[in-house]
Formats: C-alpha cells, structure tokens, sequence
C-alpha cells in the first residue's frame, strides 16, 4: 500500500529524519514533529525539496497534551510512525541512575502511547511502532531500553487482533543497531550495523507490504533470542553505556 498522509515523531534526526526523506515525494504529505527546532527545519527542507508537502511541529512526546492536540489537529492521516525515542544505560558506575530510568520510560513507553493512542481514536489505517531488538533480551548494558522495548514488542503482539477489528493494522519495528547520534556514544562492538538511509528503506518496504512486525538483521534477532537464556554474569565484562541526560 502507497501511503500519502503520514505522520512522524523524532523527525528531527536519525532513523526519523531517514523515514521522512524515505516517504517524500510529490503527492505526499508529511507531519514532522521533533524537538530540535533547527534540525527539523532541515528535515523538512529536504523533503519539501524531494516534491512533498511538509508540516512541522516542535514538540515532545512526553507531553500528552501536546501530543493529543497535535493528532487532533492533523488531517485525514494514511500511517504514523511513532519513531521518537532516547537511550541511556548505566554509564560508568554500572547503574542507570532514577532520571535516566524515568526518561527512557517517559520517552519510550508513555511517549510511543502519547502518540499512537490519539492515532487509534481517529482510525488511522496504520500505525507503527519503532521498537528494538533490544526489546528481544533483557540488556544489562541498557536495562530500561531493554525493558520499554520489551513492552512496546508484548503490547502490540496482544493488541494487534482487537486493533484489526477495529480497522486499525499496528506494526512493530525491531531493529537492530543504526548508525545515528543515539549510538554514536556505545563503547561496545555494534554487529550488524546499518546506516539509517538503509533501516528506513527495510521499514519503509515491510509497511508498503503490510507486515505486522518488521525484524532486521534476522540473525541478530535469532542471536539476542538465544542470548537472553544465557546467564546475565556473561554480559558483565561489557561495557555500558555512557551517561546521556
């Protein structure tokens, strides 16, 4: 299915910014919304320059409010793409402290749910989800990345038949690692990584062809499936992620 309406969130950047670029053509409208002003102006240039008609919204997905008003307000909408999301893991004590917890939580979690359940209200045709596969394994190296992916991945497997009844098709992406700021900073080895132009086409491709989940490198989701039935005391020569408030 060709989609001429969509709706993405952390357009401002990264995987979000590749998406957009992806979608803009002549005859499609794209609704940006990020939270770096300057970036997203960028975004929306080069797509407005790719043909598409282009909004732009600063906004946060942690403001649920905000982000009800901002669906609300959009027009017939084809798909959103609930994309915006952080990182951080424990850093050099080893231990995520409470606000990088509550973060990671407020963005990943409640924001996806800020942004995908006002979609839902007004029957949008498609919606997906940017998970992880670090949603398939519970990562000592970024325990609460881990842990919103995880319930983003069960949320939608469990709600996906009473949404399609409703005429509402929710898709899952679990990527693996994707070269943008968000993983500039890992201090560990990356297997399997891709550019973001690259992860933006398999998604961009897996929504077209209407697929419920959307899981790329497979050998990666095949090895983190494996890995998280081994014993945790494996991953504690490995280092965590730096501290990013």
């Amino acid at each position: 299915m060709q989609y001429q309406t969509i709706a993405i969130t952390g357009a401002s950047s990264g995987l979000g910014q590749a998406l957009a670029l992806g979608y803009a053509a002549p005859g499609v409208t794209l609704h940006l919304a990020g939270r770096n002003v300057a970036r997203l102006a960028q975004t929306a240039a080069a797509a407005q320059a790719k043909g598409a008609r282009v909004t732009q919204t600063i906004a946060d997905v942690t403001d649920r409010a905000a982000m009800a008003d901002w669906v609300a307000g959009l027009e017939e909408l084809d798909l959103m793409i609930a994309n915006a999301g952080v990182s951080a893991g424990p850093g050099r004590a080893h231990r995520e402290r409470d606000e990088q917890i509550r973060r990671v939580f407020a963005t990943d979690l409640d924001g996806v749910f800020n942004t995908i359940l006002p979609a839902m209200a007004r029957k949008t045709p498609r919606i997906a989800i940017i998970g992880s596969i670090a949603g398939l394994i519970a990562l000592p190296t970024s325990p609460a990345y881990s842990a919103a992916k995880a319930a983003l991945d069960c949320w939608v497997r469990a709600a996906a038949p009473g949404a399609a009844r409703e005429g509402i098709a929710l898709t899952l992406v679990r990527p693996g690692f994707i070269r943008t700021p968000m993983t500039a900073q890992n201090p560990y080895p990356m297997p399997g990584m891709l550019d973001a132009g690259e992860a933006a086409r398999r998604i961009i491709r897996g929504i077209a062809a209407g697929r419920a989940f959307i899981t790329f490198p497979w050998w990666f989701a095949a090895l983190a499936r494996v890995a998280n039935l081994a014993p945790k005391s494996l991953f504690a020569r490995v280092p965590g992620k730096p501290s990013q408030t």
